[in-house]
């Protein structure tokens, strides 16, 4: 770390500043006020945001600057007492074209200065592994010293996704990880790889909004462009020490915004009409798109709301899908605190009609009926940050997350079930309540060897219950709604070793109680080692990284219990073991300034107790003693038709599983032009089978749904009033059923139930050779605070193919936006 030393006139300064110096403000001989004011600041790797936040706090100034000339999420090293506002600001923006302005009363303005960098100050300019993060740590720290892979999708990315495409954006710009761009009229997100599988068909990360965990991560599927500052991914078990149960795949933190308006009230209007093409329908369906969001304050003291509302046509014969979002937040920042809160409101509602592309339909008591479905979600939370001092600080975090899910279509089995004939829907809630308290102490000498130590500890309630959403569950003999509440006590220790700033440890202990473990074991260790060194070249920084983390998830979900269809309570009456994945994962990272970026890395994991929802024949109510895939009357199994079909699914552990691969992301800013990259492979294959295990998989087979490879490029540019981009992505080589021959076989009286289960399944396995989607907008500023935007999405008019051959997306999608700024 660049250390330097300032003397002033007025007292002594000792600074670390992670930015470079500047002699800009040597010429200013006095500061008019307000920037005479005296003010006291002693931190160490927090975000320059923070930093000019916590002054203006201290001086009790109005602050506005624009963020484009500052690097606001660039850590900063600071310890001085008793110093002018002016000359504080001088410390902070040392290696920036910005100079204090007093603009009148209490009033201070970040002013872009006219005069030249130096070649020091070029050669010194941000970095990207200089921006502070708050994944993988209990509070802010530098990317720097994190050993793990982590990406982060800013708010100008995010901007060219302005219909809030959740998945599109992850698949687009995090490697490893891809989400299958599934019909608008599923409320549930499906992701195809995060590193290979965690799951069958529930393979998730586990998410935070701004620290608040969610109850049920595969319910959001849509963001606000303009409420979110960044994303922030890890992939793999790693983050699992920290973060505990669930984060068997990874984790990700969706920050949102409150940096105000830098003056009085602003309003940013947005709206969107376009018309998506159907090979299904004789004219092209109405999407929308419309957001209204409000700010106002300063970095210092802020709050924000924001409205969206949003919908798809008939794409498909009575088909729809209506969305709303409400969200609102504010910051108060003091000399010694800082405190944030955050409320979120969605719900969504959809009409999912089956498949045209069946030929002999599977569904065919839903023939003329479409069943409304609906998701409704609401989080509630803050967060509070107490600086003790430059050593100590402390970290509340406070959440609620809820939800509640009505008819949710069940599609993730091969088969209909005999739980509930074609009607297979799920349906319930899920709350969760937090408390998370965690300090942090900093120990040691930052140019020589340093130490940070995390304790931590969490409690939390999740309370979920499936209900019997339809008239078929009833009949299924599901008459009661099935009730799991969970307690979490969790306690975490983890130490941050750093040598000259250029070598860095990291190890945790995750120690948590948790009944849904089993009734074997209640307790779970979750444990984290890793190391990273990293040298500068000047403007080039070259870092080597390698950790190795656990993770483990309960049998027992919400998401199994409100978005699978599973009347029985299966989860619960079997006592399944936990799903757990563990392993290593080694890369390095590459950058140049702010200009170019390469990361790679290989990770190799293996996943355990993977739970598979397994088909099994049961054409007459199994006699007591009979095991699944074994009929109670043998006889009875000719000549079925297919509303007499009976095919049964029992919630099997699998046993083991290997994910082995390679992921590769660079990025390249020129000026106006941002160019940028993803490349994955991944091996997701069955190691080992458990015993008693009836399903279709054997050692060696590749996992269903899991694509071989993943990739995409993406070009933006802006200048001279336009803005353009254009994202191209694709998926390579999956393994799924033929859902179309099975629908055949499974109305074929000719073929018995038992020929439809098992190993005979494998049958009915195709091979995918892949997808590509390709989407583009282009914009223009009209005039101060008016633009307008044309998109196009699908614009290679793929309406099915992906994941399987029944799934229908709406087809070349072309929209027209308007966008004020007020």
């Amino acid at each position: 770390m660049l250390v330097a030393s300032l003397t002033l006139a007025a007292s002594p300064a000792r600074t670390q500043s992670c930015s470079s110096s500047s002699a800009l403000l040597a010429s200013l001989p006095a500061w008019n006020a307000p920037l005479d004011r005296r003010v006291s600041l002693h931190v160490r790797d927090i975000s320059m945001r923070d930093a000019l936040d916590r002054l203006s706090a201290d001086a009790r100034v109005r602050l506005s600057y624009a963020s484009e000339a500052i690097p606001l999420d660039s850590r900063v090293c600071a310890s001085f007492d008793s110093i002018p506002l002016g000359e504080a600001f001088g410390v902070l923006l040392r290696g920036t074209q910005v100079l204090p302005i007093s603009a009148g009363g209490e009033h201070v303005v970040l002013t872009p200065s006219e005069a030249p960098g130096t070649a020091e100050q070029h050669e010194q300019a941000p970095r990207v592994l200089d921006r502070v993060v708050v994944t993988g740590s209990a509070i802010e720290a530098p990317a720097r010293r994190l050993t793990v892979a982590m990406n982060v999708v800013s708010g100008a990315q995010l901007s060219r996704y302005s219909e809030g495409n959740l998945a599109q954006a992850l698949s687009d710009m995090v490697p490893g990880l891809w989400v299958w761009q599934g019909a608008p009229t599923s409320l549930i997100a499906h992701y195809g790889s995060i590193r290979g599988t965690s799951s069958f068909g529930s393979s998730y990360p586990k998410i935070y909004v701004d620290g608040i965990e969610l109850a049920n991560p595969l319910l959001i599927t849509q963001f606000t462009p303009e409420t979110i500052e960044r994303i922030e991914v890890i992939r793999g078990p790693q983050g699992a020490a920290l973060y505990g149960t669930d984060a068997i795949s990874g984790v990700i933190n969706i920050v949102t915004r409150h940096d105000g308006s830098n003056g009085g009230p602003s309003t940013v209007a947005r709206s969107a009409v376009g018309a998506a093409s159907s090979a299904y329908m004789p004219r092209a369906a109405i999407t929308q798109d419309h957001a209204v969001t409000l700010r106002e304050g300063s970095g210092a003291q802020s709050g924000s709301a924001s409205f969206t509302s949003g919908g798809v046509g008939e794409y498909l014969p009575g088909a729809f899908v209506r969305r709303t979002t409400g969200s609102a937040g504010f910051r108060m920042v003091r000399p010694k605190l800082i405190a944030t809160g955050t409320a979120r409101v969605f719900a969504s509602e959809s009409a999912d009609p089956s498949s045209p592309l069946f030929r002999d339909s599977v569904s065919a008591t839903r023939a003329g009926q479409v069943i409304p479905q609906s998701v409704r979600e609401y989080t509630l939370g803050g967060s509070a940050t107490i600086i003790q001092g430059e050593r100590w600080t402390h970290a509340i975090v406070a959440g609620f997350d809820g939800s509640r899910v009505s008819n949710l279509a069940d599609y993730h089995t091969p088969l209909p079930s005999a739980s509930g004939p074609d009607l297979g829907t799920a349906g319930g809630n899920a709350n969760l309540a937090t408390l998370r308290v965690s300090s942090v102490a900093r120990l040691g000498d930052a140019e020589k060897l340093a130490t940070t130590l995390t304790f931590a500890g969490e409690n939390s309630l999740l309370d979920f219950r499936s209900q019997p959403e339809t008239t078929a569950a009833l009949t299924a003999g599901s008459t009661v709604s099935s009730v799991v509440r969970r307690w979490t006590s969790a306690g975490v220790a983890q130490a941050n070793v750093s040598w000259r700033d250029a070598g860095y440890l990291t190890t945790g202990l995750r120690v948590e109680r948790n009944d849904a473990f089993g009734s074997n074991r209640t307790v779970s260790m979750l444990p984290m080692v890793g190391a990273a060194v990293l040298h500068d070249y000047g403007p080039l920084t070259v870092k080597l990284r390698s950790a190795y983390g656990r993770g483990i998830r309960p049998a027992t979900t919400p998401m199994r219990e409100t978005a699978w269809f599973d009347p029985r309570g299966q989860a619960q009456l079997l006592n399944l073991a936990p799903e757990e994945q563990s392993g290593i994962e080694a890369g390095m990272d590459l950058f140049v300034g702010k200009t170019f970026g390469l990361q790679l890395t290989r990770f190799d994991q293996l996943a355990s107790g993977l739970i598979q929802r397994v088909a099994y024949a049961a054409s007459v109510e199994q006699n007591e003693g009979s095991l699944p895939g074994e009929p109670a009357y043998p006889e009875l199994q000719h000549h079925i038709r297919a509303e007499d079909r009976r095919i049964s699914y029992v919630l099997q552990n699998v046993g083991e599983i290997t994910n082995r691969g390679w992921e590769l992301r660079s990025e390249l800013n020129l000026s106006a032009l941002a160019l940028s990259g993803t490349f994955s492979t991944v091996d997701s294959r069955v190691r080992q089978v458990a015993q008693g295990y009836v399903g279709d998989l054997r050692v060696g087979d590749r996992m269903l749904e899991v694509p071989a490879k993943t990739g995409s490029v993406s070009a933006a540019w802006i200048g001279g009033g336009w803005t353009s981009s254009v994202v191209a992505s694709r998926s390579w080589d999956w393994i799924d059923y033929d859902r179309i021959a099975l629908a055949g076989a499974f109305s074929n009286s000719a073929q018995t139930d038992a020929e439809l289960v098992g190993q005979q399944l494998r049958n009915y396995w195709l091979k995918y050779s892949g997808v590509t989607r390709l989407r583009a907008s282009v914009g223009r500023s009209v005039f101060r605070g008016l633009s307008l935007t044309l998109s196009g999405e699908n614009l290679l008019n793929r309406q099915h193919g992906e994941p399987d051959n029944v799934t229908v997306v709406p087809g070349r999608t072309l929209s027209f936006g308007l966008r004020a700024v007020m």
